[in-house]
């Protein structure tokens, strides 16, 4: 079976793309990958690995709206020019939906499987884009249950999405990021318990309230890690709030896996202001549980039937001081329990078995 990946941005944007790409390999899939600019690990991973890939031009760092608009274009010509030269019989991965939703009727040339990792508002331009491509996607992928039914109603389709947890690829030894800097920080606060958020420091997604808790808590072995892009002005606020907080800044998968390591606790906050955020799937979920790290997320349905239901972290309103404060003194109290049952976690799911029942049904669908 010959399957080109396609992914209009770099791998280390998303864990779970390098994770299918890393899997169909594992699982002998004659494979070409197709992305935006790696970092260098990643291009030094796909080389060891033998992956034959190709890096899209069109991917380029931007500041502004108008150079992010316009890059849709030039990937749009440019993945197209590779639809154009792929055999018949290859089959066309995307990663996610950005790299296939411009492509118009072109998509339909090639027997194609469509990863979707988000679930768009209603009526939204991204929403009208899918369910112009997604009829004709051979196999549908999302990352939560909730969603895979939601979506098989919203676009008709045939049957439910699989359903892939944005569980990450474990990678042996993965290499230390080379950033002094961080490591400096690090070795300031050897041997403190951090409090690790990871992700977009946001609107949606507040951390002040973390900062608050710990605050209340007064205990000079938390530290409050955060890995991840905060302008100043968060920075800035967030230290008001507790001064005990370690800014990291941004971090490449998954390289960014060897701090998430170092984490006592592992936080996961989403709002609950619409759907895609009700039924989040976020991979640091599964990246603290990895490591056995108990994690205090929010209470959204997509946390607490994972999070929540194995009992592998607590899940609090992040409005409510208070409620952190117990989380943390509940983990704290019950370390060993909360650490055991998110490694069952983590075990739980098997993204290696779901990727080869849809190789082996492609294998059959003509």
């Amino acid at each position: 079976m010959k399957i080109a990946y396609i992914l209009k941005k770099g791998l280390q944007c998303y864990p779970p793309c390098l994770a299918q790409v890393l899997f169909l390999k594992d699982l002998g899939v004659e494979l070409v990958v197709y992305h935006g600019k790696n970092s260098p690990y990643i291009d030094k991973l796909l080389e060891e690995r033998n992956i034959e890939n190709y890096t899209f031009d069109s991917d380029k760092e931007n500041n502004d709206n108008f150079h992010s608009y316009l890059n849709f274009f030039t990937y749009t010509a440019e993945a197209k020019k590779v639809l154009s030269t792929l055999p018949e019989d290859t089959i066309v991965w995307y990663g996610n939906c950005e790299s296939a939703m411009t492509l118009g009727k072109c998509v339909r040339n090639h027997r194609f499987v469509l990863t979707v990792l988000e679930l768009y508002e209603p009526g939204s331009m991204y929403d009208k884009l899918v369910k112009s491509i997604i009829p004709y996607a051979e196999q549908v992928i999302c990352c939560e249950k909730h969603r895979a039914v939601i979506m098989k109603d919203r676009y008709s389709l045939p049957s439910i999405p699989h359903v892939i947890p944005n569980k990450p690829y474990m990678i042996e030894n993965t290499a230390k990021p080379e950033k002094p800097e961080v490591d400096a920080l690090l070795k300031m606060y050897s041997g403190k318990k951090f409090v690790l958020y990871q992700g977009l420091v946001q609107p949606d997604r507040p951390i002040d309230n973390v900062a608050l808790a710990l605050k209340k808590i007064n205990d000079p072995e938390l530290v409050l890690a955060v890995m991840g892009k905060a302008d100043a002005v968060v920075e800035s606020k967030i230290r008001e709030c507790y001064s005990n907080t370690l800014f990291l800044g941004y971090i490449p998968a998954p390289e960014h896996l060897n701090i998430t390591k170092l984490a006592y606790i592992g936080i996961a906050i989403y709002d609950d202001s619409n759907l895609n955020n009700q039924f989040c799937a976020p991979n640091k979920i599964y990246e603290y549980s990895a490591f056995k790290i108990p994690m205090i997320t929010s209470l959204n349905l997509g946390l607490t039937e994972t999070v929540g239901a194995y009992g592998a972290g607590e899940c609090v309103d992040f409005k409510d001081v208070d409620n952190i404060v117990q989380a943390i003194s509940n983990i704290k109290n019950n370390y060993k329990a909360y650490s055991s049952n998110a490694f069952k976690f983590y075990n739980a799911a098997d993204c290696r078995a779901s990727i080869k029942k849809i190789i082996d049904e492609l294998a059959v669908d003509k």
